[in-house]
């Protein structure tokens, strides 16, 4: 596909801005220039200190990830409590949490993981996972009951691509369930308001880590493409970290704007919905 040409919908409607682009036609913000795959793999730094970084990451957020994970669980389920033996995917799951918190709700579930970064799963959680690596997945002949995306569709080069191939993987009414960010009114708000705090809101949210933000009509455009339904639609508020770690991501120093992020960040439940929750068949 054309370099400057939207990757979801192939619209050539870009709208630049320093490292991000906008589709004027379905409305996704990607980062731009779009990197190639070779370019995202997690392997340029050393294992240990991937390690390392995985530990760090889930010190400071498995407290939130154990109540969005269990809230996952439930939209996906629609409050069945007793489906009986499941066979599950977590897929990009990281560090492995996950599974801790899906194996306490479904006691008879085989839950399956899988990463680019095959060191991601943490000593800790690795009993819960059966591990498939990166490079087996494809070939794996395991089928799965539900594919569980938890913070993952943000960060694929290629969300066509990796839809179809889940596709591939479910068996006979099987879902995929879908967590990802979407752009919502502060965006188009700051970017006709201060072009300067729109860039820091970008870098914070869209970077070579979260590859795009979505908008319900490209979220709309891919799942169609790749074959698949939208069986159930949500937009919600939802967090991964403290307000710090945002605040800092987007380079945010000024005590007034700090604050008023902070404000933000309470009361985003009234203000916000700044996550796609969906499950696909």
């Amino acid at each position: 596909m054309d370099r400057d040409a939207c990757k979801i919908c192939g619209a050539k409607e870009l709208r630049l801005f320093k490292h991000t682009a906008r589709c004027g036609r379905c409305g996704v913000l990607a980062y731009y220039p779009y990197p190639a795959k070779e370019e995202l793999e997690p392997f340029v730094t050393p294992r240990q200190e991937r390690i390392a970084r995985w530990e760090r990451w889930y010190e400071a957020s498995a407290w939130n990830n154990h109540w969005n994970f269990s809230s996952m669980i439930q939209f996906t389920l629609s409050g069945n409590d007793s489906p009986g033996f499941l066979d599950v995917l977590d897929y990009g799951g990281g560090g492995g949490q996950f599974a801790l918190v899906c194996k306490s709700m479904l006691p008879h579930a085989s839950i399956y993981t899988t990463d680019i970064d095959d060191d991601a799963l943490l000593p800790q959680y690795a009993a819960y996972n059966q591990k498939i690596t990166h490079a087996d997945f494809r070939e794996h002949k395991q089928l799965y009951d539900i594919i569980f995306l938890n913070d993952v569709f943000e960060h694929v080069v290629d969300p066509l691509g990796v839809l179809t191939l889940l596709k591939s993987k479910l068996k006979e009414n099987g879902c995929i369930f879908i967590d990802t960010p979407r752009i919502f009114w502060i965006y188009p708000f700051l970017r006709l308001f201060s072009k300067k705090l729109y860039h820091k809101l970008c870098i914070g949210t869209v970077n070579g880590a979260h590859l795009q933000l979505w908008s319900k009509t490209a979220f709309k455009q891919v799942v169609e493409k790749s074959g698949l339904q939208i069986y159930k639609y949500q937009q919600i508020t939802e967090f991964t970290r403290k307000p710090d770690y945002y605040l800092d991501r987007m380079t945010l120093q000024n005590p007034l704007i700090r604050l008023a992020g902070l404000l933000f960040y309470q009361n985003a439940k009234l203000l916000a919905r700044n996550k796609i929750l969906a499950i696909l068949r």
